[in-house]
């Protein structure tokens, strides 16, 4: 014989006082622990009360209906399993009062055209107001052997239209409380949904903060658009964080704050850049007036502001008011011009001597006499120093700033240094690329000048171009010249017939020396 549950021994007042801080989905449970806690808690004249105190506090709930006991108004509420087979079910078939999942329809629900017959034959419209029908004409099996064994019991007795009364009085009852539940669920549903939206956004920002971005979030909630943005790229999603989907959430979210906040220093640095752009241009014009001066190229607004020590004068507005930067900026201003055209002549030195390769380290590759340089983008020919100026070493004017910007497309995942973040705010600010040499080709046409070199009796490795200036060496090109005439030519315009009548897929010259 089992024991009878210590709780129940008791004392009545104390245990109605621990039963009335129970959910009731905990009471539905209980009654399924033990037979007495079932017989107690489903005793209508000992726990009515209970059951009625814990569906009151259930925000919003409708009422229990007369048609269910408070018990199996809880357990259709909250139990979340199918009636049947006890398996996982969160549907509930409000009009037809049960939880059904998708095995056992056909055990538990009957079809319009399988009703019994004597359902049509009744005085009434309808079949849907004698018996409970969902939307989908489908009805209780439990509902219509009800109705069935009524039906048997007063079908030849004056009591049938007292039946049929009582079934419309019942079944109009059900649709109306069917559809305050509905009511209810949805209403629950929007609930959870906020809450899971509110936690989600609690941990997102927890975890951006731990990014070292809490700083950057902050300043979104002063943008309308932006905090918009950001809520629906992650946050108002109706799931929980699990460590999969916070991985991927989080690499949209850096991104996105990545690109938030570059455009934020654009804006901020705005004054910067346009007195910077101011003090350049004068500053050119003036180094352009002077024919003493020794630059090669003249560098744009964008190229003296990407210098580190420019970026340091720009990185601490709070330090130098915007007259102490201009000022500062027009005292360096010719020693910065000096130092970018030494940059910049330094990385095409290094490009050169990286694309040909087996050039000694005491020979400047820029003198090479060799050297001619193939623009990837136009397919044209440059020479050194032509070549430091040529157009497509900086990109066209942005027409929509930030489409193109390589923040844009950056790899989810990979954190921007502070340095990346100041170079794309300045290409927008600018609205311009930086001086970029890697257009340039230096072994476009190295191989066929190996050839004109070779009959020359030099090598291209390391003759310059001072050494050719004096060479007095002529050669003519026997594939152009015709049999009465030949052309005559130097070094230097052998060089320019070469790249113009014989590059690009055009036929190797065949060189020879003019005795």
């Amino acid at each position: 014989m089992v024991d009878k549950p210590v709780v129940l021994g008791l004392p009545l007042d104390v245990l109605f006082e621990i039963f009335w801080y129970l959910h009731p989905l905990d009471l539905v449970y209980l009654t399924r622990v033990s037979k007495h806690f079932r017989l107690f808690l489903l005793s209508r004249r000992k726990a009515k009360s209970i059951w009625t105190g814990a569906l009151k506090r259930i925000d919003r709930l409708p009422q229990c209906p007369s048609y269910l006991s408070e018990p199996a108004y809880a357990n259709l509420l909250f139990w979340p399993y199918c009636h049947r087979c006890y398996s996982s079910c969160d549907v509930i078939q409000w009009e037809l009062r049960i939880r059904c999942c998708n095995g056992c329809t056909g055990d538990m629900l009957i079809g319009r055209g399988k009703l019994p017959l004597f359902v049509d034959q009744l005085n009434c419209l309808d079949a849907g107001q004698l018996i409970p029908i969902k939307p989908l004409t489908v009805a209780s099996h439990v509902d219509v052997i009800k109705l069935n064994m009524q039906y048997k019991f007063v079908k030849d007795s004056l009591l049938l239209n007292d039946l049929i009364i009582h079934r419309e009085k019942v079944t109009q009852e059900i649709y109306q409380h069917a559809a305050l539940c509905r009511i209810w669920e949805a209403e629950v549903a929007d609930q959870r949904r906020k809450e899971l939206v509110d936690q989600r956004k609690r941990d997102v920002v927890e975890k951006i903060e731990n990014l070292g971005l809490g700083d950057e979030l902050e300043s979104l909630r002063s943008d309308a658009s932006a905090l918009k943005e950001f809520d629906n790229l992650v946050v108002r999603q109706d799931q929980e964080l699990t460590d999969s989907s916070c991985q991927v959430s989080l690499l949209r979210l850096q991104n996105f704050l990545e690109i938030k906040r570059g455009r934020r220093l654009t804006v901020l640095l705005q004054d910067c850049f346009k007195n910077l752009a101011v003090v350049v241009s004068d500053m050119t014009k003036t180094f352009k007036n002077n024919k003493n001066n020794n630059l090669k190229v003249f560098p744009q607004a964008i190229d003296i502001c990407l210098l580190s020590e420019v970026r340091c004068m720009i990185d601490v507005p709070e330090v130098l008011s915007a007259e102490a930067f201009v000022d500062a900026l027009t005292l360096r201003l010719p020693q910065l011009l000096l130092a970018w055209n030494s940059q910049v002549t330094r990385q095409l030195a290094d490009l050169v001597r990286a694309q040909l390769g087996g050039i000694d380290n005491d020979v400047d590759p820029l003198k090479l006499a060799a050297l001619v340089f193939r623009c990837s983008n136009c397919r044209s020919h440059v020479t050194y120093p032509s070549a430091l100026a040529h157009p497509c070493l900086r990109a066209k004017t942005l027409d929509k700033p930030w489409v193109q910007l390589p923040m844009e497309t950056t790899a989810l995942g990979r954190r921007m240094s502070l340095v990346e973040v100041y170079e794309n705010a300045a290409i927008e600010g600018f609205e311009m690329y930086p001086w970029n040499c890697t257009v340039l080709e230096a072994g476009g046409c190295f191989k066929r000048i190996h050839n004109l070199f070779q009959v020359l009796g030099r090598d291209p490795n390391s003759t310059t171009v001072d050494d050719m200036e004096s060479c007095p060496i002529r050669v003519t090109c026997k594939s152009c010249s015709g049999s009465r005439n030949r052309m005559i030519l130097t070094y230097r315009t052998a060089l320019i017939h070469l790249v113009r009548n014989h590059s690009d897929g055009k036929a190797d010259a065949v060189w020879g020396v003019v005795v």
